[in-house]
């Protein structure tokens, strides 16, 4: 139990880097420095950079996976693409700073994604073999992923208030799949 405390603390200083320095600063030093372990203890659960960043990518998988999950159990019966159009609204600063300090990384090893891939190709299969319309939820789907990739890069054009006009727009249109 201790090692997986230590492993969380890891990864939680990890996010307080890059959600403070940015994606530049997150090294292997900066993360012992922010969880005041040793490079040693870091460097014992995660033995390179590279795993760090896998450890974050499956943390962010994970809330994600758990938010689509809170939204399914607050909505009994709903259909498959509306958790997951709610979850992607509750995504935080800090994920987003997160999702961004892994594309950088994966621009150099774009095997690190092969997580993400997988969630993504569950998602999509489970949102499009639910739906009465395939074309339709794919296309919901891929425009709410199109806002948090917006999101993530920074460069959403419109508001929060407008994010918001749009993600409602997405679910009253999911509701009929």
């Amino acid at each position: 139990m201790r090692k997986n405390n230590k492993r969380g603390a890891i990864l939680n200083a990890a996010f307080e880097v890059v959600e403070e320095k940015g994606a530049r600063h997150l090294t292997i030093d900066a993360v012992a420095a922010q969880s005041g372990m040793s490079k040693g203890g870091v460097l014992y659960h995660f033995a390179s950079k590279s795993d760090l960043l896998s450890g974050m990518l499956e943390t962010l998988i994970e809330l994600n996976q758990a938010r689509v999950e809170e939204q399914q159990a607050a909505n009994p019966g709903s259909n498959e693409i509306s958790p997951i159009l709610e979850a992607m609204a509750g995504m935080t600063s800090r994920e987003r700073r997160a999702s961004l300090a892994l594309l950088a990384v994966a621009a150099e090893d774009s095997e690190l994604l092969d997580p993400a891939r997988e969630y993504m190709q569950r998602t999509f299969d489970e949102v499009i073999g639910n739906s009465r319309d395939q074309m339709a939820g794919a296309i919901l789907l891929l425009a709410s992923e199109g806002l948090r990739f917006l999101d993530v890069l920074d460069i959403n054009p419109f508001s929060q208030r407008r994010n918001k006009e749009i993600l409602s727009y997405l679910q009253e249109r999911a509701e009929g799949l």
